[in-house]
């Protein structure tokens, strides 16, 4: 068994998990996070102690586990949850970093949970959409388009495309206003 004691000096939460879903190290910040005593979360299922879950999160409506594309990849992976922890909006940047081993073996996955509620201004719980348009009411009350409102709160600029549902939908309306 190896010492991750240095992961209690990351503020980030993080979690070392085994191949068979178990947190075997925790820091601080990750037990604070759900307010888990350490005795507790060491031996518990990652998507107990992380999500509240019975089960694991891709039966939870999490589409992947970054967790398990970690250790069969090899490669680290990042993605967004959302979801709600004790009627709190959360939103997370979760990222999974395999640790491999001399041999090439990966036998733990460090996953590391940055919350990115405060910044998206989420810290109520509730964040304002309008039921016909989409625009998001900021702290100021005005009414801003998605992009907008999340180029304030993170900087992140915005690219356009169209998703296959989205691109299927429109294309099958032209073709049968074409054929009218």
């Amino acid at each position: 068994m190896r010492n991750f004691q240095a992961i209690n000096y990351i503020q980030t939460a993080v979690a070392v998990i085994d191949k068979s879903m178990t947190i075997v190290e925790a820091n601080t910040a990750f037990q604070q996070r759900h307010n888990i005593e350490i005795t507790e979360l060491i031996g518990s299922k990652c998507f107990c102690s992380a999500y509240l879950f019975n089960e694991p999160c891709s039966q939870n409506g999490i589409s992947t586990c970054l967790l398990a594309d970690s250790f069969k990849t090899k490669k680290t992976a990042s993605t967004l949850h959302h979801f709600w922890i004790k009627d709190q909006a959360v939103v997370e940047q979760v990222t999974t970093t395999p640790i491999i081993e001399e041999n090439g073996d990966i036998n733990y996955v460090v996953e590391e949970f940055h919350d990115m509620s405060k910044l998206l201004g989420l810290t109520k719980g509730i964040l304002g959409v309008c039921s016909y348009c989409k625009k998001i009411r900021d702290e100021n009350g005005q009414w801003l388009n998605f992009d907008v409102y999340l180029h304030k709160h993170t900087g992140a600029d915005f690219s356009h495309g169209i998703c296959e549902e989205c691109h299927e939908a429109q294309l099958s309306k032209l073709t049968n206003k074409n054929s009218s």
